[in-house]
């Protein structure tokens, strides 16, 4: 182990990095390089090809900046008290102000707007220009308008990534976006408004933000911080995790006989979690008594297995494990098009598109959802990605589905289904379309303090070519009215979740349950109670 990661985990160990971000250095959009602002309000950020530009709200100026030392180069004062955005056409600067209202074509030698158009919007946002026409944030309104220079009229418009959008800019090909209020920056398609990137802000208000041709990077600008930053798009490491959170937990797994005959064979499954990127099981775990044995399945997920010859009437059995376990907010930052091909993806990963009962991948109601979902996409990212879509819009959120966990198919048609419905569906799309794709279960934290959670939650993965498996749960759509909260179902795994299991179903000891199984047989009238939780309970650091 390196040196920079043996210090880490040693800080780690010690709390030293409770709510902050855990990742080795070189993660996609840390920042390369930092820079204090020359005022305290800085806002709005373009690059002329040479210089960067930055507005500041509270001096009333803009300043243009050196690239390469932060330097001040020229101050020109700002055309109106509450400049915002700020984008560069090869000629003027344009600067949006929230207070007047107006966009402002600025001759940058002379310092005199020549071109002065009606925002008409109600709370003018950020800029950017895409070669021809002005993009600006309505931030009243939730939308970036596509506006001509000409008039200011609007052309366009496509619903903005999230809630509290600021600034804007544009690559050559996609619009980018920074948000306050969740802290990310959005890559996103102009004709449609469809996240593709996202990526974790450095500071806590993401402001002004620019691409940089030159350097082919993107800086963005820190409002509370007052700093500057050119961010590292090219890193290695496309994982960041962070705000650990500790907790004990107490899986269990109840079985009560009433009686008045006798249970026989009780084999009772626990899943046993283990350190994942997302978890640190910290510890040993114990066991309320010894297992009759450990097993693992052929996904090479592990069980404590518990096993009792009969349970008379009128008495109960509670095998349980208990563990301590550090969760992590985990993010995933995903270039589509540094996803490899379908021929990239490793032999070994076939098993991973097998068909299962309840999948049914022959089946013609599958068959034409991947064919109405794909058309012919054969782009890995891109698979999943419109698979994804697909489902969110066939199917609404509903836990208690008619029937419990009904097949793929069966929930395609019928239109609704629990979170574990949502993931046969997805699975069973990637898999007939040839993307490899597995779930995972969890026991969840379900508030702040000591509690139960008896509802667990599962969630789908797909292997992405040169990123690996990837997080993605169409079920927890509900709630998230935003292109940038939707794309965010892609990718990210919160500290509240205990993964248990890891399975591609079919286990020949889970079948299709996650965290828990127990079977068993009887000897004359049996009345059953049978209860599965987990118990969580918060640790300070």
């Amino acid at each position: 182990m390196c040196e920079q990661k043996k210090i880490i985990l040693a800080l780690l160990s010690v709390g030293l990095f409770f709510g902050m971000a855990l990742a080795l250095p070189g993660v996609v959009g840390d920042a390369a390089e930092t820079f204090k602002t020359p005022g305290h309000h800085p806002t709005g950020l373009c690059f002329d090809g040479k210089l960067l530009w930055l507005a500041d709200s509270g001096t009333y100026k803009i300043y243009a900046l050196d690239p390469g030392t932060g330097e001040i180069k020229k101050t020109l004062e700002a055309p109106g008290y509450e400049p915002r955005g700020l984008a560069w056409d090869g000629k003027l600067l344009w600067c949006s102000d929230g207070k007047e209202g107006w966009i402002y074509g600025i001759n940058v030698e002379t310092g005199v707007a020549e071109k002065i158009l009606e925002s008409n919007a109600p709370d003018p946002g950020g800029l950017a220009f895409d070669g021809e026409f002005l993009w600006m944030c309505d931030k009243g309104n939730k939308k970036l308008l596509k506006i001509n220079r000409t008039d200011g009229m609007m052309h366009e418009n496509i619903p903005a990534p999230s809630e509290q959008v600021n600034g804007l800019t544009f690559d050559g090909q996609y619009l980018w976006a920074t948000d306050n209020a969740d802290d990310m920056l959005y890559r996103l398609d102009p004709a449609t408004g469809d996240v593709s990137v996202f990526l974790r802000a450095n500071g806590p208000y993401p402001y002004g933000i620019c691409w940089d041709s030159v350097r082919q990077t993107l800086w963005n600008v820190d409002y509370q911080r007052e700093e500057l930053y050119r961010l590292d798009l090219r890193a290695e490491e496309f994982m960041r995790k962070m705000d650990p959170n500790i907790y004990e937990w107490e899986i269990v797994s109840e079985f009560k006989n009433f009686g008045p005959g006798t249970v026989l064979d009780v084999d009772s499954f626990i899943a046993v979690p283990g350190n994942l990127n997302n978890q640190e099981i910290l510890g040993e775990i114990s066991y309320s008594s010894p297992p009759a044995l450990f097993v693992a399945d052929k996904w090479g997920q592990k069980f404590a297995r518990f096993q009792f010859p009969e349970v008379p009437a009128n008495s109960f059995i509670k095998p349980s494990l208990k563990l301590k376990a550090r969760l992590f907010v985990t993010e995933y930052y995903i270039f589509p098009e540094r996803v490899g091909s379908l021929n990239d993806i490793p032999k070994s990963l076939g098993i991973y598109l097998a068909d299962g009962f309840k999948y049914d991948l022959k089946n013609p109601v599958m068959q034409a959802a991947v064919k109405a979902a794909l058309g012919d996409e054969k782009r890995p990212y891109w698979m999943m990605r419109k698979i994804f879509n697909y489902i969110i819009d066939k199917i609404d959120y509903n836990l208690k589905p008619l029937g419990g966990w009904n097949p793929a198919p069966t929930v395609l048609k019928r239109g609704t289904g629990s979170c574990s419905e949502y993931s046969f569906v997805f699975i069973a799309m990637c898999r007939a379309a040839g993307l490899p794709a597995r779930y995972v279960g969890s026991v969840v934290v379900r508030s702040k303090d000591k509690g139960i959670d008896n509802v667990w939650h599962r969630w789908p993965e797909v292997y992405l070519p040169n990123y690996g498996w990837i997080p993605a749960d169409p079920s927890a759509e509900a709630g998230r009215p935003y292109p940038g909260g939707k794309a965010r179902l892609i990718g990210v795994v919160g500290n509240r979740y205990l993964i248990t299991t890891q399975s591609g179903g079919d286990s020949e000891y889970l079948d299709f349950y996650y965290n828990f199984n127990v079977r068993w047989k009887t000897k004359g009238k049996c009345k059953i109670f049978s209860s599965q939780y987990g118990e969580f309970k918060p640790v300070k650091e």
